[in-house]
Parts: C-alpha cells; structure tokens; sequence
C-alpha cells in the first residue's frame, strides 16, 4: 500500500456517494478533462457533465456519472461537490433509457425548456456511459 494518498469526497445535494482514499482520480474538467495525482498543485475547478473516476486502494476502479459541479484540491484532499451523480451500481440501464425516451419526447413537445432537457439527456447518457467502463 502507498503512503502518498489522496482524501476524495464526492457529494451532491442528496448524498454523499464516496468518501475515502485513493491513489487517482480523473475528473471531467469544463475546459478539458484532467488526472489528480499525490501532490497535485491546488487547484478550484468547474467540472461539465462526465465521469469521474477514482482509484482506490485496492487498485480498484470506482466510476461516477456527474452533473456539472466544481473541485477542489489542496494539500491532497480532494472535494468534489456536483448537481447531481450516480455510481455505476446505482444505475439502471432500463430506468434510465425509458427516462431518455420520455425526455427525448418532452424535448418535441416543450421547446422552451430545451436547454434544461438536454442536459437531463446528456446526463443519462453518461450514466449508461459509465455501466460500460464498470464492466
């Protein structure tokens, strides 16, 4: 086991899904995603829709589907703070392509809100996204 780890919180306004240490973590940057590693320079960052992967001590990958949010990183602890974020054991491929069905028709039907659906596509999309990189 390494010593040089780093302290990674993920949290949305309704839970908390990880807390714990792990050697990497990969987040998707608004501007372009990047790697945290032991030691990373401080850094506040917004954060697009995406995946977030964390590295865990056991040499494990844990995969996260976010909506947009912000992280933080200093002196090797790590907060990632989303709108809204799904493990990949939560998810479930079926919910959520009759979600997309359903969105993809309120799309046709409420022009209006065309910015706030297709971010709820976007996000469900990256859910099933994450079953993929899970496997």
């Amino acid at each position: 086991m390494s010593d040089k780890l780093l302290n990674v919180e993920i949290v949305s306004p309704q839970q908390q899904v990880f807390q714990g240490s792990a050697t990497i973590v990969d987040v998707p940057g608004k501007l372009s995603p990047f790697q945290i590693l032991y030691n990373h320079a401080p850094i506040f960052s917004t954060l697009d829709c995406g995946i977030v992967r964390v590295v865990d001590l056991e040499n494990k990958n844990n995969y996260f589907a976010i909506n947009t949010g912000f992280v933080e990183v200093s002196n090797n602890n790590i907060s990632i703070v989303v709108e809204d974020v799904a493990s990949a054991q939560d998810i479930n491929p079926q919910q959520i392509n009759k979600e997309l069905e359903s969105l993809k028709a309120e799309l046709l039907d409420n022009p209006l809100d065309k910015e706030s659906i297709i971010n709820k596509i976007k996000f469900n999309e990256t859910k099933l996204k994450v079953l993929t990189f899970a496997k």
